[in-house]
């Protein structure tokens, strides 16, 4: 996670390793960096993005928040109806797939959060 830090996205995680399986591990990552790559072409240029990623024994939470401009009502079924399905399925399908959760907070100029749930199942 610390790797995708820059000066506008802050990252902070636990000193020791968070252990899940190593698909689970691809799965978040790729869900986070899509959602980074959101906020970097949605959320306007002067957006900053915090992910903070925590270990609560038995299911992780990665967070995903930003300062930006924030999605209106509606907006994602309309993106869907249209063809783009990258909040759907590169976001909430890949977590579902790990039979994980997904809760979306935002609204017009509020920035957004997206709060990943996902359930590591004691493997490393």
């Amino acid at each position: 996670m610390q790797l995708m830090a820059t000066p506008t996205i802050s990252v902070a995680a636990p000193a020791t390793p968070v252990l899940m399986p190593q698909v689970a591990a691809a799965e978040l990552s790729a869900a986070v960096r899509e959602a980074l790559s959101n906020v970097e072409r949605h959320a306007g240029p002067a957006a900053r993005a915090w992910v903070l990623l925590e270990d609560l024994g038995g299911e992780v939470v990665l967070s995903i928040r930003d300062d930006g401009v924030g999605i209106a009502d509606g907006r994602l079924a309309i993106a869907e109806a249209e063809g783009h399905l990258g909040v759907s399925q590169s976001i909430r399908g890949r977590i579902a797939d790990l039979g994980g959760t997904v809760e979306l907070v935002t609204a017009p100029g509020e920035g957004t959060e997206w709060e990943l749930h996902v359930p590591t199942g004691g493997q490393a």
